[in-house]
């Protein structure tokens, strides 16, 4: 199946929008793989704001683009938040439903201190790390050691519109 040849990402924390931007600049530059002009970040101001509304913010965004990527840090509680969350998706009415387009719903154990920059950077953060040094993180995390984490596999054959990503692998984050 190809990929998101557009597509809008939701996070739930203002200052990921600069970082998955520079994320995605690196991405391109770095794993040569060519990411679609055709994006949008975005941020809920919070995690309520993906809960709360995702129904409302995919059927949205899939007027102007075939793909909408929730991004949400799980705070321990991943497999819960995600069911929750799979269960209002698939809630969706058919009237609703646009052909060809998708969502994508990468909830991540932790937080994406935890689980991305750590563990791209190879470190702890520091202790007096403040949360709006997020997206310079995104310059110093390891692209190619992160390739082996699901949730980074998942967010890269999203962002790839010319991948082939077989379904079986990712069945429990694609909705």
């Amino acid at each position: 199946m190809k990929n998101c040849k557009s597509f809008r990402i939701w996070t739930e924390d203002r200052y990921g929008v600069k970082f998955f931007d520079n994320l995605l600049r690196r991405i391109e530059r770095e794993l040569e793989i060519r990411i679609s002009p055709h994006k949008d970040i975005k941020s809920t101001m919070g995690a309520g704001g993906i809960d709360s509304k995702i129904v409302k913010l995919a059927t949205a965004g899939w007027m102007r683009y075939d793909c909408i990527i929730f991004i949400r840090d799980g705070d321990r509680k991943r497999d819960n938040i995600h069911k929750d969350l799979k269960q209002k998706i698939e809630k969706i009415p058919d009237k609703q439903r646009k052909k060809n387009k998708q969502i994508i719903l990468i909830v991540l154990n932790n937080k994406i201190e935890l689980d991305w920059v750590e563990k791209g950077i190879g470190k702890k953060l520091p202790g007096d790390y403040d949360k709006a040094e997020l997206p310079t993180y995104a310059d110093k995390m390891d692209l190619n050691f992160l390739r082996e984490d699901n949730n980074f596999k998942e967010f890269i054959s999203a962002v790839d519109p010319w991948s082939l990503t077989p379904e079986k692998n990712f069945r429990d984050q694609r909705c």
